[in-house]
């Protein structure tokens, strides 16, 4: 089992699963707001919520639960790096497809930072992070990198002297010990 980084840990077990729980909370406790965060000019007025948007806002809550719980409990029940980086591969590709969701507001949302409103810091900043911290990870950065490795590799490493046999190939281990012979002697009446 892999030490995780204390960085990554914070990220991913603490700070995106609450920030996550607060998208949850607007998108099913406080739909309107959470609708004219997004993009005031097309949310509902005065007539309130058509019902169909009150369903999908919720189910929308109900997701962000999902992946709170997902990314929080998962990853606090193992260190091994193969169970993150499959949740977090999950995730950085949920990342672009939140971000791609985003589209209709158009290409100047994404980097307006003047325009933004504290929906638009959750849909595009913290996501940003999200999704660096994410690449990060799973290139290895901070995780020990090439030095573990160096010092892995020099473990495994054994020098063959001359008092040892020569290791077989695997040519060789895969034949019965009279094709070994065999061969031998064909070679010697030569």
């Amino acid at each position: 089992m892999a030490k995780i980084p204390l960085p990554y840990v914070a990220f991913f077990l603490w700070i995106e699963p609450v920030a996550t729980l607060a998208g949850a909370f607007f998108a099913w406790i406080k739909p309107k707001a959470y609708l004219e965060l997004t993009h005031a000019a097309s949310a509902p007025g005065f007539l309130g919520l058509p019902v169909s948007t009150e369903v999908a806002l919720r189910q929308l809550g109900n997701l962000y639960v999902a992946f709170a719980i997902n990314e929080a409990f998962v990853l606090r029940a193992t260190n091994d790096l193969k169970v993150w980086r499959t949740l977090l591969i999950g995730l950085l590709i949920a990342d672009f497809g939140h971000l791609y969701s985003c589209f209709p507001l158009g290409l100047r949302s994404y980097y307006d930072i003047n325009s933004w409103n504290a929906m638009n810091y959750g849909n595009y900043l913290f996501v940003y992070c999200g999704a660096a911290t994410r690449i990060c990870f799973l290139l290895g950065i901070g995780m020990g990198g090439p030095e573990k490795a160096k010092a892995k590799a020099k473990k495994q490493v054994r020098l063959i002297t001359k008092d040892e046999p020569t290791p077989m190939t695997p040519t060789q281990m895969s034949k019965t010990p009279a094709e070994s012979t065999r061969k031998k002697k064909k070679n010697k009446s030569n």
